[in-house]
């Protein structure tokens, strides 16, 4: 059954099996695994057992491999999805033309199916109602990217409502270039990274054979000794996991960003709210709480302010943000529900502003918001203006943000940078200890 899975899973990776070149590549590894086997004096039962491993790891190699060049693949098509959408649909301002156009640039492949099915979703439905947002689901379904939903969203608003929606096109086309930069400096990293556990295991292996040489200038073989073959392959065993975990760290799924599930952070969204009743009870679980959900929300807030800025374009601060909430993130949607209740009872007062999120600490929350009550007072500059200002700074400190989080996750590499030279410092110890028990042995 689990072969079954394996081999499912690497058909939907793209992977071709060729029965020539499987039993070739089974081939060269036991040959190579044969002479590391010889390099260390194993005995043949070790040297077939580390066959054996090597055998049993293969597919767990080809599927990380495959799995990698997939989502490479998949981050390229949406990329260059994304950027064209956008271009398109600042010419055109109608989402059935924009995805004519973008599919031009795939002729074939998995992006090139999803968009036809888009396409046709839309030229053949007519007794259904939205039916454009429905056939971009099709598109978010298969690349489940949050920028991706934010643009498509945006889109649908344009569609339905109008306005200038240029300047704001840009701002999301920037938030994509950030989001490729961080991703191939990802790549870089975490490419990087590999090699040096591989530099490692290489140079750690390398250094027993040297301990190896000079023994046997000495006339003393330390490799005879059963724990020295049990030590050597126990060593070379880790060293070929610690190479696939490595090989696993770089195989992520780019499109995956640091946003929890939605329905996750509503839930400890919900919790925090309890806790307020008995602060004092709940004090530590608060302060976890409210640091997860400030990220959130300094994530989910720019999307809204989108939405809001468009609105403008037509209606007054207040119905803008009234409107708003039907598409706002579900994660805004309960203080949004406090903000336009507060706005009803006091229409014309700040403190519904102010209270907005405010148990989280956002200050680009708080300008935001002391900037649309200036503007449904009549006081305020450009909205457009002002809310390009405030979700472009935004974008650049979730991009920071983001960057740190990146670095954080691929410093776990370090461990396994570390692993292989511990595991070889282990061998080169009891092989030392073996050297002076048999050197002493002789001079008895």
């Amino acid at each position: 059954m689990k072969n079954k899975k394996l081999s499912d899973e690497l058909i939907r990776y793209g992977y071709v099996f060729s029965k020539s070149k499987m039993i070739a590549t089974y081939i060269i590894m036991v040959i190579m695994s044969v002479v590391v086997g010889w390099f260390f004096h194993l005995t043949p039962g070790f040297i077939i057992a580390l066959c054996i491993a090597v055998i049993l790891m293969l597919p767990l190699y080809i599927k990380n491999y495959n799995y990698n060049r997939y989502e490479q693949q998949r981050f390229s098509d949406v990329n260059i999805y994304m950027e064209q959408f956008m271009y398109s649909f600042m010419k055109s301002g109608k989402i059935l033309s924009t995805l004519n156009d973008v599919i031009q640039l795939f002729p074939e492949g998995k992006m090139s199916d999803v968009i036809n099915k888009a396409i046709k979703h839309i030229q053949v439905t007519y007794e259904e109602s939205d039916v454009e947002s429905k056939a971009l689901k099709i598109i978010e379904k298969e690349y489940n990217y949050e920028g991706l939903k934010t643009m498509h969203g945006f889109a649908l608003s344009v569609e339905a409502n109008g306005g200038a929606y240029t300047s704001c096109m840009q701002l999301i086309l920037e938030s994509r270039r950030m989001w490729a930069d961080r991703v191939y400096e990802q790549m870089k990293i975490r490419k990087h990274q590999k090699t040096l556990v591989l530099m490692s295991i290489l140079t750690s292996l390398l250094l027993c054979l040297v301990l190896y040489y000079m023994t046997d200038k000495m006339n003393i073989d330390v490799s005879e000794h059963m724990l020295s073959q049990v030590i050597t392959f126990i060593v070379l065993l880790l060293d070929i996991v610690i190479f696939y975990f490595a090989n696993k760290k770089l195989t992520v799924d780019f499109l995956e960003d640091d946003r929890k599930d939605e329905s996750i952070m509503v839930a400890k969204y919900k919790r925090f709210q309890k806790y307020k009743e008995e602060p004092t009870k709940h004090a530590l679980s608060m302060r976890i709480a409210g640091k997860q959900l400030t990220r959130a929300f300094e994530k989910e807030f720019p999307r809204w302010l989108l939405q809001v800025s468009l609105l403008l374009q037509s209606e007054n601060v207040q119905v803008a943000i009234f409107k708003s909430l039907e598409d706002a993130p579900l994660l805004l949607q309960e203080e949004l529900k406090k903000l336009i209740l507060d706005l009803k009872k006091d229409p014309t007062g700040m403190k519904p502003y102010n209270d907005f999120l405010s148990d989280y600490n956002l200050p680009e929350v708080r300008s935001a918001m002391k900037m649309l009550f200036s503007l449904s007072e009549g006081t305020g500059a450009s909205a457009s203006e002002q809310i390009e200002d405030i979700i472009r700074r935004n974008q650049y400190m979730m991009d920071k943000a983001e960057k740190i989080h990146m670095e954080d996750t691929a410093s776990g590499m370090y461990a396994l940078f570390l692993a292989p030279q511990l595991t070889g410092g282990c061998k080169l110890l009891v092989d030392m200890i073996l050297l002076l028990v048999i050197y002493l042995g002789k001079m008895v």
